[in-house]
């Protein structure tokens, strides 16, 4: 009976540790969040922005993180301004960003 007990509260220790797990790192919260701040912008610009960085997520990291991200773009969405200024411009600032982040030096 003991023994039963004791397997059971490891089982509930590793679920509840497991389960404030991301599948998102600390340094990517922004792709969640949005454009960076200081700027008022539409919800349609927010929304590019957020589908633009999936997709650049998914374009320049390796084969974990493209098991997260895809390629995300409303075609409906992508024939309007606002939507595709954000979309190309989080594509193009977290490509860059990612291609940064993975080729600096570890010490």
């Amino acid at each position: 009976m003991i023994k039963y007990a004791l397997h059971i509260w490891i089982l509930v220790a590793v679920l509840l540790s497991t389960s404030a797990c991301n599948p998102y790192p600390a340094w990517q919260r922004w792709v969640l969040d949005g454009p960076p701040p200081g700027q008022d912008y539409t919800p349609l610009y927010v929304e590019g922005w957020q589908d633009g960085c999936f997709s650049a997520t998914s374009a320049a990291s390796n084969q974990w993180y493209k098991f997260f991200y895809e390629f995300r773009q409303d075609p409906i969405k992508a024939q309007n301004r606002v939507y595709y200024k954000g979309w190309k411009d989080a594509f193009t600032y977290c490509n860059r960003y990612l291609y940064q982040y993975n080729r600096r030096t570890i010490l």
